[in-house]
């Protein structure tokens, strides 16, 4: 079976890394475990053991604009996230229960990339 990881750049990798991790994120790998002396030039994060990737990126963004990529992740509970995000993310949407039976959060993270997390169960 056939794996894609997303892999997005950003203007400020090790920053968007600190960010990811302190909303719950887990980093499972970097550059640096076979370069350790070399400058950071990618990381993965994961989610439940759903994954993507952050890369650098000089590419600007207009004020304003929509990143044109986004994440969506299917998770077990998003208990105790939305108090994570309150003072690190602008909360885009919330919703309590989704006509199919989901609870999600909608939110954009410091590089103005849209995140959806969606579960089952109570916010």
């Amino acid at each position: 079976m056939a794996t894609c990881i997303p892999f997005l750049g950003v203007s400020n990798l090790s920053a968007s890394l600190e960010w990811y991790m302190s909303i719950g994120f887990n980093c499972s790998g970097t550059n640096l475990a076979w370069e350790p002396d070399a400058e950071l030039s990618w990381a993965q994060l994961e989610w439940e053991g759903a994954a993507f990737m952050l890369f650098p990126s000089e590419k600007q963004m207009l004020p304003g604009a929509i990143r044109d990529a986004g994440l969506y992740f299917k998770v077990k509970s998003i208990a105790g996230l939305v108090e994570r995000l309150k003072f690190r993310a602008r909360i885009i949407e919330l919703t309590e229960e989704t006509f199919y039976g989901k609870q999600e959060v909608v939110f954009e993270d410091l590089n103005g990339f849209r995140i959806t997390m969606a579960a089952e169960g109570n916010v």
